[in-house]
Protein backbone atom coordinates (compact mmCIF):
# COMPACT_ATOMS: atom_id res chain seq x y z
CA UNK A 1 0.00 0.00 0.00
CA UNK A 2 3.14 2.22 0.16
CA UNK A 3 3.65 4.67 -3.08
CA UNK A 4 7.76 4.83 -3.62
CA UNK A 5 9.19 7.66 -5.22
CA UNK A 6 9.64 5.66 -8.17
CA UNK A 7 6.12 4.43 -8.46
CA UNK A 8 5.33 8.47 -7.73
CA UNK A 9 7.23 9.64 -10.95
CA UNK A 10 5.23 6.27 -13.10
CA UNK A 11 2.11 7.98 -11.88
CA UNK A 12 3.27 11.35 -12.79
CA UNK A 13 4.67 10.77 -15.94
CA UNK A 14 1.58 8.70 -17.02
CA UNK A 15 -1.08 11.91 -15.76
CA UNK A 16 0.89 14.23 -18.26
CA UNK A 17 0.97 11.72 -20.84
CA UNK A 18 -2.91 11.11 -20.66
CA UNK A 19 -3.79 14.59 -20.46
CA UNK A 20 -1.90 15.73 -22.97
CA UNK A 21 -3.22 12.82 -25.30
CA UNK A 22 -6.51 14.21 -24.49
CA UNK A 23 -9.95 11.61 -24.41
CA UNK A 24 -12.17 10.58 -27.80
CA UNK A 25 -15.46 12.23 -27.94
CA UNK A 26 -17.61 10.79 -25.61
CA UNK A 27 -20.73 11.52 -23.22
CA UNK A 28 -18.64 10.50 -20.35
CA UNK A 29 -16.15 12.30 -21.16
CA UNK A 30 -14.88 14.92 -18.35
CA UNK A 31 -11.91 16.97 -19.64
CA UNK A 32 -12.61 20.47 -19.28
CA UNK A 33 -14.15 22.56 -16.81
CA UNK A 34 -17.70 23.21 -16.39
CA UNK A 35 -18.78 26.78 -16.72
CA UNK A 36 -18.08 28.73 -13.47
CA UNK A 37 -16.14 26.15 -11.70
CA UNK A 38 -13.33 26.74 -9.83
CA UNK A 39 -10.40 25.12 -11.48
CA UNK A 40 -6.75 23.01 -10.09
CA UNK A 41 -4.30 22.91 -12.43
CA UNK A 42 -0.78 21.88 -11.03
CA UNK A 43 0.79 22.93 -14.08
CA UNK A 44 -0.58 26.18 -13.64
CA UNK A 45 -1.12 26.90 -17.55
CA UNK A 46 -5.56 27.18 -17.25
CA UNK A 47 -6.09 30.93 -16.79
CA UNK A 48 -6.80 31.50 -13.07
CA UNK A 49 -6.73 28.09 -11.98
CA UNK A 50 -4.93 26.95 -8.12
CA UNK A 51 -2.09 24.36 -8.53
CA UNK A 52 -3.54 22.25 -4.99
CA UNK A 53 -6.70 21.25 -4.36
CA UNK A 54 -6.22 23.02 -0.89
CA UNK A 55 -6.19 26.60 -2.47
CA UNK A 56 -9.53 25.66 -4.46
CA UNK A 57 -11.30 24.90 -1.81
CA UNK A 58 -10.46 27.80 0.60
CA UNK A 59 -11.47 30.35 -2.10
CA UNK A 60 -14.68 29.42 -2.37
CA UNK A 61 -18.00 31.19 -0.51
CA UNK A 62 -18.88 28.91 2.31
CA UNK A 63 -22.36 29.21 1.74
CA UNK A 64 -23.02 29.65 -1.87
CA UNK A 65 -22.95 26.40 -4.55
CA UNK A 66 -19.78 25.64 -5.84
CA UNK A 67 -18.29 23.06 -8.36
CA UNK A 68 -14.18 22.79 -8.24
CA UNK A 69 -12.52 20.39 -11.84
CA UNK A 70 -9.26 19.28 -11.45
CA UNK A 71 -6.74 18.10 -14.11
CA UNK A 72 -4.72 15.15 -14.19
CA UNK A 73 -2.20 15.10 -11.29
CA UNK A 74 -0.82 13.50 -8.04
CA UNK A 75 -1.52 15.86 -5.20
CA UNK A 76 0.12 14.93 -1.85
CA UNK A 77 -2.44 16.79 0.61
CA UNK A 78 -4.78 16.49 3.27
CA UNK A 79 -8.31 18.14 2.42
CA UNK A 80 -10.76 19.54 4.70
CA UNK A 81 -14.09 19.89 3.32
CA UNK A 82 -16.90 21.90 5.31
CA UNK A 83 -18.46 23.91 2.98
CA UNK A 84 -22.24 25.46 3.77
CA UNK A 85 -23.54 25.44 0.43
CA UNK A 86 -23.46 22.64 -2.26
CA UNK A 87 -20.52 21.60 -3.43
CA UNK A 88 -19.41 19.29 -6.12
CA UNK A 89 -15.31 17.95 -6.82
CA UNK A 90 -15.17 16.48 -10.39
CA UNK A 91 -11.67 14.83 -11.32
CA UNK A 92 -10.38 14.79 -15.04
CA UNK A 93 -11.82 11.74 -16.93
CA UNK A 94 -12.31 9.75 -20.07
CA UNK A 95 -15.12 7.95 -18.64
CA UNK A 96 -17.35 8.97 -15.89
CA UNK A 97 -18.71 5.32 -14.78
CA UNK A 98 -15.06 4.05 -14.71
CA UNK A 99 -12.60 4.54 -11.53
CA UNK A 100 -9.97 2.88 -13.85
CA UNK A 101 -10.28 5.51 -15.90
CA UNK A 102 -9.83 8.43 -12.98
CA UNK A 103 -6.67 10.87 -13.30
CA UNK A 104 -6.37 12.81 -10.07
CA UNK A 105 -5.36 11.06 -7.19
CA UNK A 106 -5.23 12.60 -3.63
CA UNK A 107 -2.49 11.06 -1.33
CA UNK A 108 -1.69 11.50 2.41
CA UNK A 109 0.34 9.00 4.66
CA UNK A 110 -1.03 9.45 8.47
CA UNK A 111 -2.05 6.61 10.95
CA UNK A 112 -3.42 6.41 14.75
CA UNK A 113 0.40 5.75 15.54
CA UNK A 114 1.74 8.48 14.05
CA UNK A 115 -0.52 11.39 15.22
CA UNK A 116 0.39 13.80 16.98
CA UNK A 117 -0.13 12.96 20.77
CA UNK A 118 -1.62 16.48 21.36
CA UNK A 119 -4.17 15.76 18.80
CA UNK A 120 -7.07 14.02 21.61
CA UNK A 121 -10.51 14.73 19.97
CA UNK A 122 -11.81 12.79 16.94
CA UNK A 123 -8.08 10.92 16.08
CA UNK A 124 -9.68 8.45 13.77
CA UNK A 125 -10.96 11.74 11.73
CA UNK A 126 -7.71 13.19 11.85
CA UNK A 127 -5.91 10.66 9.85
CA UNK A 128 -8.24 11.15 6.88
CA UNK A 129 -6.84 11.92 3.56
CA UNK A 130 -10.13 13.49 2.83
CA UNK A 131 -12.70 14.80 5.59
CA UNK A 132 -16.16 15.96 4.41
CA UNK A 133 -18.16 17.81 6.94
CA UNK A 134 -20.72 19.54 5.10
CA UNK A 135 -24.53 19.31 3.79
CA UNK A 136 -24.45 18.06 0.36
CA UNK A 137 -21.59 17.21 -1.44
CA UNK A 138 -20.72 15.12 -4.67
CA UNK A 139 -17.10 13.67 -5.28
CA UNK A 140 -16.67 12.06 -9.12
CA UNK A 141 -13.62 10.33 -10.67
CA UNK A 142 -11.09 10.98 -7.54
CA UNK A 143 -8.75 8.60 -5.95
CA UNK A 144 -8.40 8.95 -2.71
CA UNK A 145 -5.47 7.20 -0.52
CA UNK A 146 -4.42 6.74 2.87
CA UNK A 147 -0.56 5.30 2.22
CA UNK A 148 -0.15 4.29 6.06
CA UNK A 149 -0.33 0.66 4.92
CA UNK A 150 -0.16 -1.95 8.02
CA UNK A 151 0.11 0.68 11.25
CA UNK A 152 -3.33 1.21 12.76
CA UNK A 153 -6.01 2.94 11.86
CA UNK A 154 -5.53 4.59 9.25
CA UNK A 155 -8.77 6.49 7.31
CA UNK A 156 -8.65 7.27 3.51
CA UNK A 157 -12.35 9.29 3.71
CA UNK A 158 -13.91 10.56 6.95
CA UNK A 159 -18.09 11.67 6.25
CA UNK A 160 -20.48 13.22 8.23
CA UNK A 161 -22.53 15.08 5.51
CA UNK A 162 -26.35 15.75 5.45
CA UNK A 163 -26.30 13.97 1.86
CA UNK A 164 -23.11 12.51 0.18
CA UNK A 165 -22.25 10.28 -3.36
CA UNK A 166 -19.10 9.03 -4.41
CA UNK A 167 -19.03 7.75 -7.63
CA UNK A 168 -16.52 6.01 -9.70
CA UNK A 169 -13.75 6.80 -6.73
CA UNK A 170 -11.35 4.68 -5.63
CA UNK A 171 -10.64 4.67 -1.90
CA UNK A 172 -7.72 2.56 -0.59
CA UNK A 173 -6.36 1.89 2.91
CA UNK A 174 -5.87 -0.70 5.19
CA UNK A 175 -7.25 -0.30 8.52
CA UNK A 176 -10.94 1.94 8.45
CA UNK A 177 -10.43 2.86 5.30
CA UNK A 178 -13.92 4.53 4.71
CA UNK A 179 -15.46 6.23 7.75
CA UNK A 180 -19.31 6.66 6.95
CA UNK A 181 -20.44 8.01 9.93
CA UNK A 182 -23.40 10.24 9.62
CA UNK A 183 -26.38 11.32 6.76
CA UNK A 184 -27.27 9.75 3.82
CA UNK A 185 -24.55 8.54 1.81
CA UNK A 186 -24.42 6.63 -1.65
CA UNK A 187 -20.80 5.05 -3.26
CA UNK A 188 -21.96 4.16 -6.77
CA UNK A 189 -19.30 2.27 -9.41
CA UNK A 190 -16.50 2.85 -6.86
CA UNK A 191 -14.01 0.66 -5.56
CA UNK A 192 -12.60 0.33 -1.91
CA UNK A 193 -9.66 -1.39 -0.74
CA UNK A 194 -8.82 -2.57 2.72
CA UNK A 195 -8.16 -5.04 5.30
CA UNK A 196 -8.98 -4.38 8.78
CA UNK A 197 -12.74 -3.41 9.50
CA UNK A 198 -12.60 -0.72 6.19
CA UNK A 199 -16.01 0.14 6.10
CA UNK A 200 -17.44 1.23 9.49
CA UNK A 201 -19.13 4.28 11.52
CA UNK A 202 -22.26 4.92 13.73
CA UNK A 203 -25.04 7.05 12.41
CA UNK A 204 -24.56 6.65 8.17
CA UNK A 205 -27.23 4.86 6.21
CA UNK A 206 -25.00 4.55 3.38
CA UNK A 207 -26.12 2.63 -0.03
CA UNK A 208 -22.87 0.85 -2.14
CA UNK A 209 -24.16 0.35 -5.46
CA UNK A 210 -22.05 -1.55 -7.99
CA UNK A 211 -19.35 -0.87 -6.07
CA UNK A 212 -15.76 -3.10 -6.18
CA UNK A 213 -14.76 -3.92 -2.42
CA UNK A 214 -11.06 -5.45 -2.35
CA UNK A 215 -9.36 -7.07 0.14
CA UNK A 216 -5.63 -6.71 1.07
CA UNK A 217 -5.25 -8.62 4.35
CA UNK A 218 -7.06 -10.71 6.83
CA UNK A 219 -9.45 -9.02 8.55
CA UNK A 220 -13.89 -8.06 8.26
CA UNK A 221 -15.22 -5.88 5.79
CA UNK A 222 -17.38 -3.50 7.99
CA UNK A 223 -17.90 -2.60 11.08
CA UNK A 224 -20.99 -1.02 11.53
CA UNK A 225 -21.41 1.13 14.90
CA UNK A 226 -25.45 0.86 14.99
CA UNK A 227 -25.70 2.13 18.90
CA UNK A 228 -29.91 1.31 19.55
CA UNK A 229 -32.99 0.08 17.63
CA UNK A 230 -33.91 3.90 17.36
CA UNK A 231 -30.79 4.45 14.85
CA UNK A 232 -31.04 4.75 11.46
CA UNK A 233 -27.77 3.47 11.15
CA UNK A 234 -27.23 0.66 7.90
CA UNK A 235 -24.72 -0.29 5.42
CA UNK A 236 -26.41 -2.23 2.36
CA UNK A 237 -24.08 -3.48 -0.57
CA UNK A 238 -25.89 -4.18 -3.22
CA UNK A 239 -25.20 -5.57 -6.79
CA UNK A 240 -21.19 -5.53 -5.80
CA UNK A 241 -17.58 -7.61 -6.06
CA UNK A 242 -15.99 -8.89 -3.02
CA UNK A 243 -12.43 -10.04 -3.99
CA UNK A 244 -8.92 -9.78 -2.94
CA UNK A 245 -5.79 -11.74 -1.85
CA UNK A 246 -7.15 -12.66 1.97
CA UNK A 247 -9.83 -14.49 3.85
CA UNK A 248 -12.01 -12.26 5.54
CA UNK A 249 -15.38 -12.06 7.14
CA UNK A 250 -18.34 -9.52 5.37
CA UNK A 251 -18.11 -8.23 8.93
CA UNK A 252 -18.74 -7.87 12.67
CA UNK A 253 -20.80 -5.88 14.98
CA UNK A 254 -18.97 -2.99 16.22
CA UNK A 255 -22.05 -1.71 18.25
CA UNK A 256 -24.96 -4.22 19.35
CA UNK A 257 -27.13 -3.12 16.87
CA UNK A 258 -25.01 -3.08 14.15
CA UNK A 259 -26.48 -3.65 10.88
CA UNK A 260 -24.69 -4.91 7.13
CA UNK A 261 -26.60 -6.22 4.06
CA UNK A 262 -25.12 -8.27 0.42
CA UNK A 263 -27.42 -8.07 -1.57
CA UNK A 264 -27.18 -9.82 -5.34
CA UNK A 265 -23.23 -9.68 -4.83
CA UNK A 266 -20.21 -11.56 -6.33
CA UNK A 267 -18.86 -13.14 -3.22
CA UNK A 268 -15.20 -14.45 -3.95
CA UNK A 269 -13.67 -17.35 -2.50
CA UNK A 270 -11.93 -14.75 -0.06
CA UNK A 271 -15.49 -14.99 2.29
CA UNK A 272 -14.57 -17.20 5.09
CA UNK A 273 -17.57 -19.94 5.66
CA UNK A 274 -18.99 -18.54 8.76
CA UNK A 275 -19.93 -15.20 6.90
CA UNK A 276 -19.47 -13.11 10.05
CA UNK A 277 -17.71 -12.42 13.00
CA UNK A 278 -18.29 -11.40 16.66
CA UNK A 279 -16.07 -8.35 18.08
CA UNK A 280 -13.36 -8.62 20.33
CA UNK A 281 -14.40 -9.63 23.94
CA UNK A 282 -18.04 -8.94 23.24
CA UNK A 283 -19.87 -10.53 21.14
CA UNK A 284 -22.59 -7.95 20.39
CA UNK A 285 -24.55 -10.54 18.70
CA UNK A 286 -27.84 -10.73 20.41
CA UNK A 287 -29.46 -7.71 18.01
CA UNK A 288 -27.61 -7.10 15.17
CA UNK A 289 -29.04 -7.50 11.67
CA UNK A 290 -26.79 -9.24 9.56
CA UNK A 291 -28.47 -10.47 6.13
CA UNK A 292 -27.64 -11.84 2.90
CA UNK A 293 -30.02 -12.19 -0.44
CA UNK A 294 -29.59 -14.09 -3.66
CA UNK A 295 -25.38 -13.59 -3.70
CA UNK A 296 -22.81 -15.54 -5.90
CA UNK A 297 -19.90 -17.34 -6.02
CA UNK A 298 -17.94 -19.26 -3.99
CA UNK A 299 -18.12 -16.85 -0.80
CA UNK A 300 -21.57 -17.37 -1.13
CA UNK A 301 -22.50 -20.31 0.19
CA UNK A 302 -24.46 -20.15 3.69
CA UNK A 303 -24.76 -23.86 5.14
CA UNK A 304 -21.40 -23.00 7.44
CA UNK A 305 -22.76 -19.34 8.44
CA UNK A 306 -23.02 -18.35 11.42
CA UNK A 307 -26.11 -18.34 14.06
CA UNK A 308 -26.46 -14.85 14.17
CA UNK A 309 -26.59 -13.66 10.14
CA UNK A 310 -29.69 -14.56 8.23
CA UNK A 311 -31.48 -14.28 4.72
CA UNK A 312 -33.62 -11.48 3.77
CA UNK A 313 -37.13 -12.77 1.94
CA UNK A 314 -36.68 -10.00 -0.34
CA UNK A 315 -34.47 -7.56 -1.16
CA UNK A 316 -33.93 -4.25 0.43
CA UNK A 317 -34.58 -1.19 -1.59
CA UNK A 318 -32.91 2.12 -2.23
CA UNK A 319 -35.68 4.21 -2.06
CA UNK A 320 -37.07 3.36 1.01
CA UNK A 321 -33.88 4.42 2.37
CA UNK A 322 -32.87 8.08 0.57
CA UNK A 323 -34.99 10.83 -0.37
CA UNK A 324 -37.25 11.13 -3.13
CA UNK A 325 -35.12 13.66 -4.80
CA UNK A 326 -31.86 11.58 -4.46
CA UNK A 327 -31.47 10.70 -8.13
CA UNK A 328 -31.59 14.42 -9.26
CA UNK A 329 -30.38 16.56 -6.62
CA UNK A 330 -27.59 15.22 -4.99
CA UNK A 331 -26.04 12.23 -6.71
CA UNK A 332 -24.82 11.42 -10.65
CA UNK A 333 -27.38 9.42 -11.27
CA UNK A 334 -25.62 8.20 -14.55
CA UNK A 335 -23.79 5.71 -11.78
CA UNK A 336 -26.57 4.02 -11.41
Amino acid sequence: MRISALSVGVVLASLVAVANAGCPKSPNVRDSPPCGATVVDQSGKYPGSYQTITEAIDSLSPTSNASIFIFPGLFEERLVVSNKGPLIIQGYTCDILSYSANRVTITHTMSQTTLPTNIIKNRNEATSTMSLKTPSFQLNNLNVVNNAGNTGQALAVYIECDKCSINACSLQGYQDTVCANKGLILFAKTHIVGAVDFIFGLYAVAWFEFCDIEVVGPGCITANGRKDARSPSLFVFNKGKVYGKNETYLGRPWREYSRAVFQFCYLGPIIKPEGWLEWNGDPNTENVFFKEFQNTGDGAARDKRVKFSGELTEALKITDYFTSDFRNEWCDKSCL
